[in-house]
Parts: C-alpha cells; sequence; structure tokens
C-alpha cells in the first residue's frame, strides 16, 4: 500500500530541487567568470613573411575586397595550411586568415589558430619545415623572412573566409555591431572604429586610439627584425641576405631620451649608387625632415640628427645585391654645442653639422681621391693631401643645366666679438663658374635677404686656394657656401678644412691668379676650305688648325694624285683625332667603285703605310659636334708597283700575300697559298644563259660530267661561289664542252677529280645559284608573322618599329655591346664569326676591347639569365666596298677571340655553317628576307629603345 508524502516531505522536496539548481547555475556562472576572454581560441598568434616569387605588389592588394586580395589571400591560406598538414602540428592547427599585403615584395601579414596554446618560436620553426616540402602552385616564400608572434590586436574583419584545416570547421568569430568599413587605401585599427591611412602606418605616431598602427607584431622590418630602437645606444643592419633577389623596404624609429640629439656611426656600408639608399630624417611621421641620403660605397662617416625621436628608412631594389650597412647610435647632449662646434669640420669623420636642403637642386657630395672627368677637381683632399683624406665637391652634372649646390651651418649665436671663419677651396676646370659664402637669416631663405661675404668666379687652376670672411653678428644667421654650375663637364668646384675662430680675420691672403680660358680659334669652314686636290711634289697635307683643335662638324676630303699607271703611298707622320666619334677614312680610288683601305681614329693612326692599287687615294675627314684631338699630318709619294711584293718567276703563281707557289699548284684541290687564293677563282658559271659548270684544274677549264653530280655538290659548289643553296638540272654534252672533269666526294669528304674526253652518259651540269633564307627558327613567332600593318608601303623606309619575338625565334641573333651598353644587333654565321651592318662598328673598330657579343639575350633588362654567354671580339672586317655617305656594302664581319657552342638558344643562322665571302653581295636584288634586330628606332618625334628582340619584315 502506497503512502501518501505529506505536506512536509513534498516542500522539503521542491526546496532540495531548487538547491540544485542554484548549485550548477553557481557553477557555471562560476565557469564563465573564471575562463579567460578569448579561451574560445586559445592559440590564436599573427604571422608575416614575405612573397618573393609568384605575386607582385599592387595598389589593388591593398583592398581586401578585390578579386585579387582574395586570390592571392586563398592561395596563401592554402599554402599555410597545407605546409602545416606536413608538419608536427597538423593535429593542432586550426585554421589560417590573411590579414593584409603590404610592400616588400609583396609581405603578407596573417593570423593562425591553434587547439592549444603554442610557443611562437615553435610555429614559426614548424612553418618553415613544412614549406620546405609544400607545394606552393607557383608561391614561393622566403623561409627567412616568416616571423610569428603573440597577436596583441583584434581580428580585422577582411573580406577572405578562414582556410581551416583539413577535416575542421572553421572558426566565425563575431564582430562589433559598430565596425566601421575603411577605404582600400585605409587600414581599421583593433577598436574596430578608427580608420587609419596605410601610408601613416608604422611611422612612430600611434593614430589609432589603441596605437594597433604601430604595433611591433607587424611594423618589425624584414631587414633585422626591429622597429622602435630605444635606450642610448643600439644598432639596426641591413645585410646582403636582407636584399637578395627582393625589393626591400625597412624603417626604424629611434627614441632617446627628451632632449638629447642622435649620433649615428657605419661600420660597414656599401649599397647601390642611387639605387639602394639609406634616408635620415629628424622627426616621426608626416612632419619628419629628410636631412641626409647615403648611397654608394664610401663610407659615410658620423651623421647627426638633433631631435630625441628620429626616422630611418632604407630602399634597395631586387637587381643588384650588395653587402649592405651596420650602423649604431647613441644619445648625446648637443645642448651647449659652441659655435666652433657647428662650423669647423675637416670632412674626415662626416659631414659634420653642416646640412643640406634635400628638395634643393643638387647636393655636394663627400668623397676622397680623383674627381671625373680628368681635368676638373681636385686630386686628393687638402687635409692629408693625399688620396685617403676626405673632402666635399659638387659632382658631375649630366644634364648641362645651370644647377646651384648648397651647405648651410646650423643657426649661430651672435658672439660678444667677431669670428673668423677660413676654409680651402678649390676651383678647377675649363667651365668652371662661381663660388660664394652668404649669411642668411634662414638656410631656406631667397637670395634677397642674404649678404654675401665672399665670391670668386673662373678657373683657378689645380690647386687649394685659402679663403677667410669675418663673422660680425648681430642676430642669429646661419652660413651658406653656395657653388653655381652652368653648361660643360670640367666645372668641380670643391671644399675641405673649415675653421671658426673666435678673433677677427688676420690680413686677407694673396687673391690667386685666374687660369686664362684656353683661345678660342677662329670658325674652321666644315669643309675645311676644300675640297683638295693634290699632287707631288706639293704631298702634305694636315688637318685643319694643325696641332691645335680642329673644327666640329667637319666633313673635309682631301684627293691624292699620281701619274696614270702608278700608285700611290700614305704615311702619316702625326695622328691624333677623338677617338671613335672624329674619323679619318682612306679610299683606294674615287667615284662609286672606290674601295676602302682604312678606317682611322683615336691617337695611334695606322701601324704601317697604306698603298693603293689605283692612281688616286681619297681621304675623308669626319668630325662630331664636341672634343678634339691634335688632329693629324701626312704626306704621300707615287710609284710604280710601291708596297707590292716582287713578281713571281714564270711558271709560278703569286698568292694574294705575295708568296710564290709553283704554277702545278693551281686549283688543284690541295691549298698551297697561305691565304688559300690558289683555289679562290676554281669554278666558273658560264653566263651564256646555259649555266654550265666548269671546274678550273691547274690553268685548264673542265666541264663537269653529270655522272656522279649530286644535290649535296650543288650546295657546295654555290656555296663556295657565295650563295646559300643550288639546283642542278643535265644538258646534252657539246663537243665544245670538251675537255670534261668527273667529280666525287671520297670517303674522307674530299673531292676527287677525273679528267677525260667525254662524258659516259653524254650529260653535263647546269647549275642555278641562289639565296634560299638560312636559319632554321627554333620557335615561331606567330605575333610577327600575322600581326602585319596594312598601310606599310613596300621598299620604304627604314627598319622601324617591329613586334616582339618569342624566346627561341632567332637564336643566331646577337647583342653588340660597346662600352657596356647595347649598339646594334649581329647574326651568327660560325662559331666564331658575327655578320654585322659596317655602320654600326664604323669608328669603332680600333678600340676592340670595348666591343662584347652577347649571346641568347632576350631582352636588355635579362642579361644574367641562364642562356646567356658572352665574347670579345679581336678583328673587325668591313667590306671593301663600304661607303659611309651612300651606305653602299653596308656589311662587316667581326671575329671572336672564342668560339661559341651552339646551344637550343643560339645557333648559326647558317645551319651548313660555311664561311661567306665578304667581298660579294649577300642577296641579290628584289628578294625579300625576314631580319631581326635589337636597336633603337625612331618615329617623327621621339626615339624609343626597345629592351627585347624584335623581328621586322623587309619587304
Amino acid at each position: 500500500m502506497t503512502r501518501r508524502l505529506s505536506s512536509l516531505e513534498v516542500l522539503l522536496s521542491v526546496v532540495v530541487l531548487l538547491l540544485l539548481v542554484c548549485c550548477v547555475g553557481l557553477i557555471v556562472v562560476s565557469y564563465l567568470s573564471l575562463e579567460p576572454a578569448g579561451a574560445e581560441e586559445p592559440g590564436r598568434l599573427r604571422g608575416r613573411m614575405v612573397i618573393k616569387q609568384g605575386a607582385e605588389f599592387s595598389e589593388e592588394l591593398k583592398n581586401s575586397s578585390s578579386l585579387l586580395f582574395k586570390s592571392l589571400a586563398f592561395d596563401v591560406q592554402q599554402l599555410v595550411s597545407e605546409a602545416f598538414s606536413l608538419s608536427e602540428l597538423k593535429q593542432a592547427f586550426r585554421s589560417c586568415q590573411v590579414q593584409r599585403f603590404s610592400r616588400g615584395s609583396v609581405v603578407v601579414t596573417f593570423d593562425l589558430w591553434f587547439d592549444q596554446l603554442i610557443k611562437p618560436k615553435e610555429v614559426e620553426q614548424q612553418l618553415e619545415a613544412g614549406l620546405q616540402e609544400a607545394d606552393g602552385g607557383g608561391l614561393v616564400i622566403d623561409r627567412n623572412s616568416i616571423h610569428i608572434t603573440e597577436n596583441t590586436e583584434e581580428t580585422t574583419p577582411a573580406a577572405t573566409s578562414t582556410t581551416p584545416a583539413a577535416g575542421k570547421t572553421p572558426t566565425v568569430t563575431s564582430t562589433t555591431p559598430t565596425a566601421v568599413t575603411c577605404s582600400s587605401d585605409e587600414m581599421l585599427c583593433a577598436d574596430w572604429l578608427t580608420c587609419v591611412a596605410t601610408d601613416r602606418l608604422c611611422d612612430g605616431v600611434h593614430d589609432c586610439p589603441d596605437a594597433s598602427d604601430e604595433a611591433a607584431a607587424h611594423c618589425a622590418t624584414m631587414c633585422d627584425g626591429q622597429f622602435v630602437l630605444r635606450g642610448p645606444n643600439g644598432s639596426f643592419s641591413v645585410t646582403e641576405s636582407d636584399m637578395k633577389n627582393i625589393s626591400t623596404f625597412c624603417r626604424w624609429i629611434i627614441r632617446v631620451d627628451t632632449g638629447l640629439s642622435i649620433r649615428l656611426d657605419f661600420p660597414q656600408f656599401e649599397t647601390e649608387e642611387q639605387i639602394d639608399t639609406l634616408r635620415l630624417y629628424e622627426g616621426v611621421g608626416p612632419d619628419k625632415v629628410l636631412t641626409a641620403e647615403l648611397s654608394g660605397f664610401t663610407p659615410p662617416g658620423t651623421a647627426w640628427l638633433l631631435t630625441d625621436q628620429s626616422t630611418v628608412e632604407f630602399f634597395s631594389d631586387d637587381i643588384v645585391t650588395l653587402p649592405g650597412f651596420k650602423a649604431t647610435y647613441s644619445a648625446t647632449n648637443l645642448s651647449n654645442l659652441s659655435d666652433q662646434e657647428k662650423l669647423s669640420c675637416s670632412f674626415e669623420d662626416g659631414m659634420c653639422f653642416w646640412r643640406q636642403l634635400q628638395d634643393h637642386d643638387s647636393n655636394w657630395i663627400r668623397t676622397r681621391g680623383s674627381t671625373m672627368p680628368p681635368n676638373t677637381g681636385p686630386s686628393g683632399d687638402h687635409t692629408l693631401e693625399n688620396g685617403s683624406g676626405f673632402y666635399i665637391v659638387t659632382p658631375l652634372n649630366p644634364s648641362q643645366q645651370p644647377k646651384t649646390f648648397r651647405i648651410h651651418s646650423l643657426p649661430l649665436t651672435p658672439p660678444t666679438q667677431p669670428m673668423c671663419m677660413s676654409f680651402w677651396y678649390h676651383m678647377f676646370g675649363d667651365d668652371v663658374h662661381r663660388l660664394r659664402v652668404l649669411l642668411l637669416p634662414l638656410p631656406w631663405q631667397p637670395e634677397s635677404a642674404a649678404t654675401v661675404l665672399f665670391q670668386k668666379d673662373g678657373n683657378y687652376g689645380n690647386t687649394w686656394n685659402y679663403g677667410q670672411v669675418t663673422l660680425n653678428l648681430t642676430l642669429k644667421a646661419t652660413v651658406t657656401f653656395e657653388a653655381l654650375k652652368k653648361e660643360g663637364v670640367f666645372n668641380d668646384i670643391a671644399l675641405d678644412d673649415i675653421m671658426l675662430t673666435s678673433a677677427p680675420c688676420g690680413p686677407a691672403p694673396p687673391e690667386p691668379t685666374n687660369v686664362m680660358p684656353p683661345m678660342t680659334p677662329p670658325p674652321i669652314p666644315a669643309d675645311c676650305g676644300g675640297p683638295f686636290d693634290l699632287w707631288e711634289p706639293n704631298s702634305t697635307f694636315s688637318s685643319p688648325n694643325y696641332p691645335q683643335s680642329y673644327g666640329n662638324q667637319a666633313e673635309c676630303v682631301w684627293t691624292l694624285h699620281a701619274a696614270e699607271g702608278h700608285n700611290i703611298q700614305l704615311h702619316f707622320l702625326d695622328f691624333d683625332v677623338e677617338a671613335t666619334y672624329d674619323v679619318v677614312e682612306v679610299r683606294d680610288g674615287v667615284g662609286p667603285n672606290s674601295t676602302l683601305l682604312a678606317v682611322l681614329t683615336g691617337s695611334d693612326g695606322p701601324a704601317h703605310d697604306l698603298f693603293s692599287t689605283a692612281n688616286q687615294i681619297i681621304v675623308r675627314f669626319s668630325t662630331d659636334k664636341s672634343g678634339f684631338g691634335r688632329g693629324f699630318k701626312a704626306n704621300f709619294t707615287s710609284g710604280v708597283h710601291l708596297g707590292a711584293p716582287a713578281l713571281c718567276t714564270g711558271g709560278q703563281f703569286q698568292c694574294q700575300t705575295g708568296s710564290c707557289i709553283h704554277g702545278d699548284g693551281l686549283c688543284d684541290s690541295v691549298v698551297d697559298c697561305p691565304d688559300a687564293s690558289d683555289e679562290a677563282d676554281c669554278i666558273v658559271l658560264q653566263v651564256n644563259g646555259s649555266n654550265r659548270l666548269q671546274f678550273q684544274l691547274n690553268s685548264s677549264l673542265f666541264t663537269v660530267c653529270g655522272d656522279t653530280w649530286s644535290s649535296h655538290l650543288s650546295n657546295f659548289t654555290c656555296q663556295y661561289l657565295g650563295y646559300r643553296t643550288g639546283e642542278t638540272s643535265l644538258l646534252p654534252a657539246l663537243p665544245q664542252d670538251s675537255p670534261f672533269v668527273t667529280i666525287t666526294v671520297t670517303s674522307n669528304r674530299t673531292l676527287e677529280t677525273i679528267v677525260s674526253g667525254t662524258c659516259s652518259r653524254d650529260q653535263v651540269v647546269s647549275l642555278s645559284c641562289n639565296n634560299q633564307p638560312c636559319g632554321v627558327r627554333l620557335a615561331s613567332n606567330v605575333t610577327s608573322e600575322s600581326d602585319q600593318s596594312e598601310d606599310r608601303v613596300p621598299g620604304q623606309g627604314r627598319v622601324v618599329g617591329g613586334v616582339n619575338a618569342m624566346e627561341g625565334a632567332w637564336p643566331w641573333i646577337v647583342s653588340l655591346q660597346w662600352r657596356g651598353h647595347h649598339r646594334c644587333g649581329a647574326s651568327l654565321i660560325g662559331r666564331d664569326w658575327l655578320l654585322t651592318a659596317a655602320h654600326c662598328v664604323y669608328g669603332k673598330n680600333i678600340h676592340l676591347q670595348s666591343w662584347e657579343a652577347v649571346f641568347g639575350l632576350h631582352s636588355q633588362i635579362h642579361s644574367d639569365s641562364e642562356h646567356v654567354q658572352t665574347r670579345r671580339v679581336d678583328r673587325v672586317i668591313f667590306h671593301r666596298k663600304y661607303d659611309r655617305i651612300t651606305k653602299q656594302a653596308d656589311i662587316a664581319m667581326m671575329h671572336l677571340q672564342q668560339p661559341i657552342s651552339f646551344t637550343g638558344m643560339y645557333q648559326s643562322a647558317d645551319q651548313l655553317h660555311r664561311s661567306i665571302p665578304i667581298s660579294q653581295s649577300a642577296s641579290p636584288v628584289n628578294t625579300n628576307q625576314p631580319i631581326s634586330f635589337t636597336g633603337q628606332y625612331q618615329s617623327a618625334n621621339q626615339q624609343h629603345r626597345p629592351v627585347g628582340l624584335k623581328p621586322a619584315d623587309n619587304t
């Protein structure tokens, strides 16, 4: 029988249940209140790394809503997830989310989530190991740039979703309902309420209320991992590995105690001149002031930043990598800096406290040794009087525009008595203009506010001169040294050993003497007063104004005459003209049939006398618009067979070198002459329309039988005659064709001849030679072959424009470079011979060490490609009929010091590797040949220089 509960028992049961519910509730509340914030993601870290290949930074990557941002972010997240799946953290890893991309190749900032707390260093090591094994899909990460830190800021809302590890659900973090949307050139602060311009990030000023824009997690430099440098001293650096193959931007903020200044020293400094630069600013943020810009190999010495907060920035490209720099800083109290300390400087330890306005025309440079070009500037400093001491100088001004160079002091405190500032100045060069010392209330004030204390004009020779000025200040002022340059290149002005003493100046130093400018000769007529016709005994002639400077843009012609049947011997007594640009050309004979004897330039002249074969010689002297030498002086004599070797006796053959061989050695298939001239003219094609082929054996001609003839022999014979290919037909033998010869190729690939009175088949060879296109392109050039202009008129204009060639389309094309710069193109026609245009090498045929042939170069900006090889040139041969004026026979050959090895990227234009006779035209009239070039092309109003190979159609 069931007993009913009493009301008291029911009440107690209800109370117990209520107490139990309260206990459970208290346990839950206690758990929630004791759990630390963010415990739902205990392993959240911030990462940073650099993509060095596979992506290029653009403004679009700043916009997290852009398709480019989303695409690259997805690829990076996939790559990171794959890397962790291959690491020891594959069980703990949850997801990765890209936050932003920034400059420096492409710098990626991303967040990582793990199931547990993991040390950043361990994550860094595991990610690096995983990336080494992962397939990047085209992305190459600089593993040395990976930097993992604790995440000190909230997740920035981004347009990309997180990428979880395989088999895991992505974590969705709630965002504050009041979060704002920033523009593409802004970043959202960690409070989700404030937007900051991206160019204000990591600038030393807290623009975000929570200072998240200056967080070390994403502001640390890729150079040495530092950002804000604090304390009385420290260091920062950039090494070669930091810059290798990537564009680099690094910024450091240096903070010392209030009221102190910063001293910078550079134990090591070696960067690419004007490209990889270190900029020093006083101050931080947008109000910072550029104080100095350093680059190159000259040690900067000590630099001073006169603020307690300063900014240092380093920029480099990804082309040339040098060792970089190491810098140390220390805090210094300069509050009691005297005027003497502000001004006195020997420049041995840097620029001291002298400053330059970085936005001014140009800056003085600190250097040592001699300056370039010669004949201007000092050869050493004044302090040490040798090449190891430092001084400052105005650098070469290539623009030829007037320039002003200013260096100014810190503001000087008015003294109780006059002071004397002394200095040493150097003004040497025909084009030197002016040096002034100015007193200005402030360095950036206009010239009208200046007081001129000192002024010198002109050339004072290659010597240091002493100068002094008395400073009698009543108000604060700055001292400014101002150098002014006009046109010309011989105009360097230098300063050294500036010193301030607390007493008035003594007696003025002796005035230096101006070097008189060179006398300007009266203008010389462009034709030198000619043309000149010279006969013996009036046989001595010289360049205009010899031995003084000759005229510019001259075109002078002398014609030397001898009696009919005589020839001429030309001798140069003295020769000195501007190398490359001023040229003496000597031609054998006159008119269109004259041949080129010599192209002379520089200071050496011909190694031996020149001999004509005709009774006239043309001497043509051409000069450009600048530069000169002494000129030349020459004389000539005439006679019979001057310079010719002694005639051979009867029954002998005279080689072109002058040596004699037995007459039986002529055309016997054996080379007896040193120049092979005994075998040079042994094949004859009759010109009566039948093209019957005849071989000369000894001194007799034989018609060739068709019995053993082949297509190989046809091509060989036509190439011997200067053509490319040949086609054979067989004609009936006629009685007048006798005697005959049968040609066969032996096993050792020599020709065997059998003379007979008949042909066994009564057929003789009729040979037609032609010039079919040579060379085999390794890649088709679809663009070149299909994109032809409809407006082009065949046969008119120069080779202009062209289209970009596919790599490997023209494997025989060579870039000819003169003194490191592309000059023109050439074709490889053998392992050690190039064919080019004569006008390209005209005047540059003497200083052969300046030439370099570059093979396998598809683009001028990819000269470091693995396919590229270079060779020096040791010989230049002009076509003997080349005429610079008429452009007739504009062909030349260049011989390489070392043969080239044929590869897939460079091959001979002639796959048969034959030589092309320089004395014969390479292609007949009215044939169309595809050509290619890497030179410059011109339009009506502008000039461009293509960087890639451009084929054109010569039609």
